[in-house]
């Protein structure tokens, strides 16, 4: 069995690592442990361990990603598909 996450962990999304979200709280809902997050805008919400772990990296798995790379992995990959930056009337 994995470990749950303790409260007051700062997660982070896998796509985008400058969303992040504090673990506010832990509630079990018909039998899966359900998290209470926070978001920068106090915005407080319930998800699942397992979207949790499928969507979100804790802080110690995203300091390596901050130590490598500036630009967030979500706008690496609109780049890496094709995304052409300039402006908009540039032909």
């Amino acid at each position: 069995m994995e470990p749950t996450l303790e409260l007051n962990t700062k997660i982070y999304n896998k796509d985008n690592s400058d969303l992040s979200y504090l673990i506010i709280g832990k509630k079990l809902l018909n039998g899966i442990l359900h998290y209470k997050l926070k978001s920068k805008s106090a915005e407080e919400f319930y998800l699942s361990e397992f979207a949790i772990k499928n969507r979100f990296k804790t802080d110690f798995e995203n300091t390596k990603i901050f130590s490598k790379k500036t630009v967030s992995i979500l706008f690496s990959k609109i780049i890496k598909n094709g995304y052409i930056t300039g402006k908009a009337n540039d032909k």
